[in-house]
């Protein structure tokens, strides 16, 4: 599982980082170049439009006049537009050509509206409007109609890889005689981005290369806590449920490893119950038998005496009462065994009606007082309230009630009292039975409740049955009940009862 899914993990991850890496960089690539194109363009066609602007404000200065010899004297005068400064007539003198195109670092042409010749540095270069290309020709003519332009039409007369930018020239008036072409070759922006690309694609296999380390490194430290968990369950597999994943972290592989562990500490708490429950019930085995041995052997061969006739007939009364006794010992296992499995079936239904519990708790008190007057033992009542009307099962609750005081009594040390105590906490209800004798081992006070659990070194004779009946009343009436001790080591049998009492079901 580990190596599976560190795999998966990689090469998800691999073709994410892949993929992204590609269209970023494709993308990159596309808007770059025609960004950077774009912006060359426009830098080029502003130069181009600069030096047509200061061709056609200084075109007498930069003309052939300048390298001619001086002209002769002027004819008459002549209609304007048509003299010898007339710029339709006028050409650029080479030699400043030649200067631009140094100063620029470009190649500059000049095309004339008139006669459509062009014109070079070189005097000797030769190209004529009609060599050119049906699109050269198109912005050759927007050119004349007084747009500045770039095109890349021109590269089959110029070399491959060539920009050009076309400015129109105007006279004073504002008459378009011509046009400039500054011819440049883009080849160096070209491997500009050739360059930008290996680059970028040197970075990217850097960054996959990069991505891959770190994805291994994050993958395995992803893995781990579940290879934590795998190895815990495994554990939990051959039973051992003490085993922790260690794992703390908040995210939802903590959440797993935090119910992994809960699970472990409740399947360890439920072996042990079992455990626990095992050991009772072979305690109650044990117990039964050696409880059932006595009256059985004593009903067997008293009833073997009777039949036999060996009794005398002055005898026969106390064998009957005998015989009664045992009989009574045996009915008081069987009815508990049935209460106790009545009590925790939650499908058995209870007669609630709105009882006082105050009347319910004196009625059960004074049922045990014969049996306390016998071990002479008193009885107190600290009732603070008059009545407490609640939802109850009248005998149940009787039951509960009798059950613990019966249990004060029994291991109340002689002339010490039982404390039957109630009184308001908030809004809660307090009922405390309170008695000094034997005191119960915290171990043991947790284990009280239990069936068939008896305390070590109990004196009196039981079947650890009758707490247990009364935890289970108590909870089907929503009333906590436990035990605890004081300073002075008495025993405490505490109900905790709500504001509200039990609602009718």
């Amino acid at each position: 599982m580990r190596n599976k899914i560190t795999k998966k993990l990689i090469f998800y991850f691999l073709i994410i980082v892949i993929v992204n890496s590609l269209i970023s960089s494709a993308t990159f690539v596309l808007l770059g170049r025609k960004a950077y194109l774009a912006a060359y363009k426009d830098d080029l066609a502003r130069r181009a439009n600069n030096i047509a602007k200061e061709i056609s404000a200084n075109i007498e200065i930069f003309s052939f006049r300048d390298e001619l010899p001086p002209p002769p004297p002027p004819p008459p005068p002549m209609r304007k537009g048509q003299g010898r400064n007339n710029p339709h007539r006028m050409r650029m003198a080479p030699r400043y050509l030649n200067w631009m195109e140094q100063v620029l670092d470009s190649k500059i042409w000049l095309i004339y509206k008139t006669d459509k010749i062009f014109q070079r540095g070189n005097l000797n270069i030769q190209l004529c409007y009609d060599d050119l290309s049906d699109n050269s020709k198109v912005v050759i003519d927007e050119a004349f109609e007084g747009k500045t332009v770039t095109t890349e039409s021109f590269e089959n007369i110029f070399e491959e890889g060539s920009l050009t930018a076309i400015a129109p020239l105007q006279d004073s008036d504002g008459n378009i005689y011509g046009a400039i072409l500054i011819h440049e070759n883009i080849a160096l922006a070209r491997s500009f981005i050739n360059s930008a690309l290996y680059i970028l694609l040197i970075s990217v296999l850097l960054g996959i290369l990069i991505a891959l380390i770190m994805v291994v490194f994050f993958a395995k430290k992803f893995i781990n806590p579940i290879n934590l968990i795998d190895e815990a369950a495994k554990v939990m597999i051959e039973g051992n449920y003490k085993v922790q994943t260690g794992i703390k972290q908040d995210d939802e592989i903590g959440d797993l490893a935090n119910n992994i562990d809960e699970l472990a500490l409740r399947l360890e708490k439920g072996r042990l119950e079992s455990e626990n429950l095992d050991r009772l019930r072979d305690d109650f085995i044990s117990n039964m038998s050696h409880e059932l041995k006595t009256p059985v052997t004593v009903i067997k061969s008293s009833i073997e005496a009777l039949v036999s006739g060996v009794i005398p007939e002055a005898e026969t009364k106390d064998y009957h009462h005998l015989l009664y006794e045992e009989i009574c010992v045996l009915e008081r296992l069987v009815m508990d065994l049935m209460e106790l499995n009545t009590v925790k079936n939650r499908n058995f239904p209870m007669n609630f009606h709105e009882e006082d519990l105050i009347a319910i708790l004196r009625d059960a008190a004074r049922s045990q007082r014969i049996l306390a007057e016998e071990k002479e033992i008193e009885v107190l009542l600290e009732i603070k309230d008059s009545y407490h009307m609640m939802d109850c099962d009248y005998t149940r609750l009787r039951q509960m009630f009798i059950t613990v005081i019966n249990n004060g009594i029994k291991y109340s040390k002689p002339n010490e009292p039982v404390i039957i105590r109630e009184f308001k906490d908030g809004e809660q209800i307090k009922i405390q039975v309170i008695n000094k004798g034997e005191p119960i081992e915290p171990e043991e006070r947790e284990r009280i409740f239990e069936s068939f659990y008896r305390v070590k070194n109990a004196q009196e004779k039981g079947f650890g049955l009758g707490l247990a009946i009364a935890k289970e009343i108590a909870d089907r009436h929503e009333i906590l009940l436990h035990t605890f001790s004081n300073i002075e080591d008495e025993t405490i049998f505490e109900f905790v009862i709500g504001s509200q009492g039990k609602k009718t079901e």
